[in-house]
């Protein structure tokens, strides 16, 4: 996570937004966001602003940033660096465990803290921190929860995958407030964030059933 301080800001340049918040309208049919040049797809609501940034000197992480309405926010960041092991290594490795739990501990420790203490949180929550690993890379989630001095506590989650044999990481970020009473609102968020998913080839859809749960209603410890 040598870049991690881009995806720190990122959060919370979407978080000193939220000010224009309006209303998050009920999204029944959801179209499909795919990246065949990293391999990569997740569905979200038509109304939601979508955009896609360029790669280069000025922008070598973030390459899409979604916002909702309200200004719940998600982005995909691509990290390059040295080479993902491949699904053979990775699956006759004894240690895999422990290589996956190191991932998910420096993870949470350069990310999620960081973003706590950038936020101004008065405290910050490690919640679920769950392998999702498959034949298609190593995965992981991540929820967290952060209590501000005013206003709801915020949200941000993320799904962080390694595709085998890649030389990069592909991280699937949520910033949300908590809002227990927004069922709707959090009904959508969870479709999209758990749509999120790394692709065989060009013809895979998104959006198929996964082991998470990242909406407002998670609990963290």
């Amino acid at each position: 996570m040598k870049n991690c301080a881009v995806l720190v800001l990122i959060i919370i340049l979407m978080f000193s937004q939220w000010a224009r918040a309006g209303a998050v309208q009920d999204q029944s049919d959801l179209e499909v966001y795919r990246d065949s040049e990293y391999g990569y797809a997740f569905r979200y609501p038509p109304g939601w602003d979508l955009r896609k940034l360029p790669e280069g000197a000025a922008n070598d992480d973030v390459r899409v940033l979604l916002q909702t309405p309200n200004g719940n926010s998600f982005m995909v960041v691509v990290e390059k660096g040295r080479q993902n092991p491949s699904k053979a290594d990775f699956q006759s490795d004894p240690n895999r465990q422990a290589y996956v739990d190191k991932l998910i501990q420096q993870t949470t420790q350069q990310v999620y803290r960081a973003v706590g203490r950038n936020l101004g949180a008065v405290e910050s929550k490690i919640g679920e921190r769950t392998d999702l690993s498959n034949d298609r890379g190593i995965r992981f989630y991540v929820s967290t929860l952060h209590k501000m001095k005013a206003g709801d506590p915020v949200v941000v989650a993320g799904i962080h995958c390694y595709p085998f044999s890649r030389p990069y990481s592909i991280s699937f970020m949520m910033t949300a407030f908590f809002d227990r009473g927004a069922e709707k609102d959090n009904a959508v968020m969870t479709a999209v964030f758990n749509s999120f998913q790394l692709l065989n080839g060009p013809a895979d859809t998104p959006g198929g059933p996964t082991p998470t749960a990242p909406s407002n209603q998670n609990k963290a410890q």
